[in-house]
């Protein structure tokens, strides 16, 4: 039987392994993970998409600026129609301004925490016997597992 656990790089995966050596399971494959090493993109294609979106706030922006700017535009100079457009421009903008500072606060905060020495986290594979796997399961999660999957 064959158990997968997720752990941070931490001295608690150290002694997780400590301990199923010395209740005598000796098949134990560590395998770290690899951090992201690239910056991500700031546009999204049609194929791939992080979630990560600069245009919804200037387009909320924009509606309601451009609603804003052409009921007022009866009663100012220009009309509703160059009000609107002039308030549904400035909103659009502002909203992508705003979703840039934004990204660029997430992105210094990722860096920094990055440069103070972040790892990645471990996936450990123990193989052991099925009358071992609830031992070794109990000792996983004892020592802050993230995850655990069993496979016979």
């Amino acid at each position: 039987m064959q158990i997968f656990a997720t752990f941070d790089y931490s001295t608690f995966l150290e002694l997780a392994i400590t301990e199923l050596e010395s209740h005598g399971i000796t098949s134990i494959y560590a395998v770290p993970l690899d951090l992201r090493k690239e910056e991500p993109r700031l546009m999204d294609s049609l194929h791939r998409a992080d979630g990560f979106s600069f245009m919804d706030k200037g387009m909320v922006l924009a509606f309601m600026f451009a609603t804003v700017g052409a009921s007022k535009g009866f009663v100012w100079t220009w009309g509703p129609v160059i009000w609107g457009i002039i308030g549904g421009a400035v909103g659009f903008t502002l909203g992508v301004a705003i979703n840039g500072l934004l990204y660029l606060r997430t992105r210094r905060r990722n860096r920094t925490a990055l440069l103070k020495g972040k790892r990645g986290d471990v996936i450990l594979v123990v193989t052991c016997e099925e009358e071992q796997a609830s031992l070794a399961s109990d000792i996983l999660w004892d020592h802050r597992a993230l995850g655990l999957a069993k496979t016979k």
